[in-house]
């Protein structure tokens, strides 16, 4: 069975139209508690605005994020994904192009974002229940090898007179 991000994926996600300012981004990043946000132009989705972009693009350009709009520091070149892409190629694409989130699409449709500590998590549940699985299957196996080694010592004694018996 292949981990699939369906389940993972975040369709309540903050958005902002591409026209607004930096600092309203922000704004909304810090309500929403959130790194990053969807810039949007109507109903299509035209880029994506990290913290990195505000760090690199605007205060490290010393921008003023009052004046700036954000489809001018935003990241354009979209990494995205199909929304039943696996859990494998969804990671290597992140570490592919240096980024923790992918913009999920069911073809020409915005479906929302998926991050890369959701997968991490995902990938850790299931390698811990194949693990209890491995510790279950092999303290029986132990279990059953230590009833057999019980039964052969308690065998031990009439072995012992058998062999007595055919030697002398």
């Amino acid at each position: 069975m292949s981990c699939r991000i369906t389940t993972l994926i975040q369709d309540n996600v903050a958005t902002v139209n591409q026209y607004r300012t930096v600092a309203e981004g922000v704004e909304i990043m810090v309500n929403r508690g959130v790194g990053s946000l969807v810039v949007m132009e109507g109903s299509s989705v035209v880029g994506y605005f990290t913290e990195r972009d505000l760090m690199v693009r605007v205060v490290g350009k010393r921008r003023d994020p009052d004046r700036t709009p954000i489809h001018e520091v935003m990241t354009r070149d979209l990494v995205r994904v199909e929304y039943n892409a696996t859990c494998k190629y969804s990671l290597n694409r992140m570490k592919e192009h240096r980024i923790r989130h992918l913009v999920v699409f069911d073809g020409p449709r915005f479906v929302g974002v998926v991050s890369m500590r959701d997968i991490a998590a995902l990938m850790t549940r299931s390698i811990d229940s194949s693990d209890l699985t491995v510790n279950v299957v092999g303290g029986v196996v132990l279990l059953v090898v230590l009833a057999v080694i019980g039964f052969l010592i308690y065998l031990v004694p009439d072995m012992l007179g058998i062999v007595s018996r055919f030697f002398s």
